[in-house]
């Protein structure tokens, strides 16, 4: 008979089915059986009934714990960086899925060296200038990267000499992380390339606005010259008649002058000749 002094919960429940299943065996009734009947309810009392009365366990003395925590100091875990990265990846099966927070990470049997020269071929190429497009075309690389490493996998799957598919299951799910992750590379560069279109297309039309206006002024400052010139032309002008008036009007003084009958045959050489003397009056107020 099993001792179930020292038993757990956990244990005592297996106990209970195992004792339901070789109940079932010797009744005759499927192995599945069991699964759809309930545990036998006079076992399960049974053995609560012995875990209950069963003592605790003796408590662990000092030495023990004393070994246990001088066992424990001599394993602290990885120190190095290569060591961590190798123990970060102890459970890491085929690294396809991103991590937990999202993040990328190279196996240690990549070159971080030749993924670092591929992403900086991508920077080169679409030389980005916004954060988002930085970002854009760091899903780029690492979606390539994972697909690439997918498609790597697929090769193991394979056997090496008639290249038939030997595992099915594990090419299969290579086959899906492939192309989940050249679909995000692909949908990365359409979202990059329609970004840089639009930005393109918003650089064109601030230009376009700014040779608009650009012309608007010139187009004023012409007006402007032109009027100035107008102005400048009529001043001329103006100018050029003044001065012909005070040459008149100096020769007519010099004349006065120099005659004293001027007024008089300036008058009658007018009337013979039919003209009204206009300027006299006023060549006289002026001198």
């Amino acid at each position: 008979m099993t001792n179930t002094s020292n038993m757990t919960p956990r244990q005592l429940r297996r106990a209970a089915e195992r004792t339901q299943r070789k109940a079932d065996r010797q009744a005759g009734l499927p192995n599945n059986a069991t699964a759809a009947a309930p545990p036998l309810q006079g076992v399960t009392e049974n053995l609560n009934r012995q875990a209950q009365a069963a003592p605790p366990p003796p408590p662990i003395s000092e030495a023990r714990q004393a070994a246990s925590r001088e066992n424990g100091s001599h394993s602290q875990g990885p120190k190095t960086a290569d060591t961590r990265a190798t123990s970060a990846q102890n459970h890491t099966t085929h690294g396809l899925a991103r991590h937990i927070n999202g993040t990328f990470k190279l196996l240690t049997s990549e070159d971080p060296a030749g993924f670092e020269a591929f992403k900086h071929s991508l920077i080169r190429e679409h030389s980005p200038t916004t954060e988002t497009e930085c970002l854009l075309v760091n899903i780029i690389a690492e979606s390539n990267w994972l697909a690439d490493r997918a498609q790597l996998l697929q090769n193991t799957c394979l056997h090496p000499e008639t290249g038939e598919i030997a595992n099915d299951k594990k090419f299969s799910l290579y086959l899906r992380y492939e192309t989940t992750h050249r679909r995000a590379f692909y949908k990365a560069l359409t979202e990059l390339q329609k970004l840089r279109a639009e930005t393109r297309k918003a650089g064109l039309g601030f230009e376009a606005e700014a040779e608009k206006k650009h012309e608007k002024f010139r187009k004023t400052l012409k007006e402007e010259a032109e009027n100035e010139g107008f102005a400048w032309d009529n001043f001329r002008k103006e100018t050029q008649a003044r001065f012909q008036v005070a040459m008149n009007l100096t020769q007519y003084l010099q004349a006065k002058s120099q005659f004293t009958n001027y007024d008089a045959d300036l008058e009658a050489a007018l009337a013979e000749l039919g003209l009204p003397m206009q300027q006299k009056e006023p060549m006289t107020q002026a001198a």
